[in-house]
Order: C-alpha cells, then sequence, then structure tokens
C-alpha cells in the first residue's frame, strides 16, 4: 500500500511542477526591470566594497608595524616573567631572620633539598682544606613554612654547612654557614665580603653567637660562629691566612 501512495505522490508534484513552469513563463516581464536590477545589485557591491575598504586598510596598516608588534609580545612576556617570579620564588624573607634564632640543631634538620644551587663563597678562604673543615652533609632550613606543612617537608629557603675550626688549642671552633639566593632577602647586606668588624653579637641561654653577614653575586651568605668575640677573631685570621 506505500508503494502505491508514494507513485502517486510523485505523479501529483510532476503535474504541479509543469503547471507552476507554464504560469511563471506566462507572465509579463515590464520593460527596464531586467537593467533595474542589475543597477541595483552593482551599487550594493559597492557599499560593501567601500564599507570593508576602512576595516582592511586598518589591518593592512597595523600588521605593516612590526613595532607594535614587537611591543605587544614584550609585554606578554614581562607579565609572565612576572608572575612566575611573584609565584614560583616564593616570599621575600626578612634578612634578620637568618640568625642563630634558627634551629640549627642538626637532629632535627633534614638533607638540603638542593632547590637551588649550592656553592661556598669565592671570596675569603672557604674552601681552603686543613684548618678549616665543612660537615660532609648540608642541611635545609624553612625560614617561614606553611603553617599546613612543618619544617621538614616545606621547601628549603636556605641551605646550612656546618663547620669546625682547628685553632691548635683544645677547643676548636665551631660554626655554620648559611646561603640564600639574593633575591629572597629584603634588605640586603650592605658588605660584600666577610667582614669579622661588621659583627652582630647575640646570647641564648648563656650561650655566645657571632654573626657576619654578606652579599656575593647573587647569594646572601650568613656565617654563624659559636661563640663570641675571641672564637670569630680566629676564624677571621683563618680565613685570611687562608686567602693571603
Amino acid at each position: 500500500m506505500s508503494e502505491h501512495s508514494d507513485s502517486g505522490g510523485h505523479s501529483g508534484d510532476a503535474v504541479f511542477h509543469d503547471q507552476l513552469k507554464s504560469v511563471l513563463f506566462d507572465v509579463e516581464i515590464p520593460d527596464g526591470l531586467k537593467d533595474s536590477v542589475l543597477a541595483s545589485l552593482s551599487q550594493s557591491s559597492e557599499n560593501v566594497l567601500i564599507s570593508d575598504q576602512p576595516v582592511s586598510l586598518a589591518q593592512k596598516s597595523f600588521l605593516k608595524k612590526p613595532g607594535t608588534l614587537a611591543g605587544l609580545s614584550a609585554c606578554l612576556v614581562f607579565a609572565a616573567m612576572l608572575v612566575y617570579f611573584l609565584v614560583a620564588q616564593g616570599p621575600v624573607i626578612p634578612l634578620s631572620e637568618f640568625s642563630p634564632e634558627l634551629n640549627l640543631d642538626r637532629r632535627f634538620l633534614s638533607e638540603f633539598d638542593k632547590s637551588f644551587s649550592e656553592r661556598l663563597p669565592a671570596q675569603g678562604g672557604w674552601r681552603f682544606k686543613g684548618r678549616l673543615n665543612f660537615a660532609p652533609n648540608s642541611y635545609g632550613v624553612s625560614v617561614n613554612p606553611s603553617p599546613a606543612h612543618d619544617t621538614k617537608s616545606s621547601v628549603h629557603d636556605t641551605v646550612v654547612r656546618f663547620f669546625t675550626l682547628n685553632t691548635g688549642k683544645a677547643q676548636p671552633v665551631y660554626g655554620a654557614i648559611l646561603q640564600v639566593p639574593a633575591r629572597r632577602v629584603a634588605p640586603l647586606p650592605s658588605h660584600t665580603y666577610f667582614d669579622a668588624g661588621n659583627v652582630e653579637y647575640s646570647q641564648f641561654k648563656k650561650e655566645n653567637y657571632a654573626t657576619v653577614k654578606w652579599i656575593e653575586d647573587d647569594q646572601v651568605y650568613i656565617c654563624i660562629v659559636f661563640g663570641g668575640a675571641r672564637e670569630l677573631e680566629a676564624l677571621g685570621r683563618a680565613l685570611k691566612a687562608a686567602s693571603a
């Protein structure tokens, strides 16, 4: 039954199309209508071209200015770098935080996490082996750990290396040297080398500490001597003799 319905439909459509053609072709076209329509279409095309022309010229003018594109690219790169340094590099830490008040008991310190490149000061006799000996392990300290993390699990802000100075006497001099990237410290130390005359003394639980701070290249160093003026003077003489 569906086949008969479809064939009937097709025959009806053919008859309708034939009737429509005859009506359309029998319609009389007024004189000048064709020319009027073509003229109208031509005018519309010109308007579209004229309206599009300023946009095209502006685009071409912008593309012909490499300085504009370079400036825009530089701004984007600068913004990305600024976000990186502000977010990825961590907050700035006051210089006063790097002091004997830090917990420097190596029993509670973890191995340095290598969050930045570790190196001893190039100036002075810090690399001289003999009387001045460094412990084999380097430790890391998080000065301002996140409240959600303990000191051992936080990213280390400074690396600590403990040393022993043999003075030829029964009691050697013990100390530690801290290294922290300069970009993490504010304000920066005023000295650019170890100067025993630029010293800060502290006392905690009847124990004396002498602290000397300086900046070298892009690193800040803090030397903490477990003792007073006598121990610091001994270290200063040893460093001077080693670098001579």
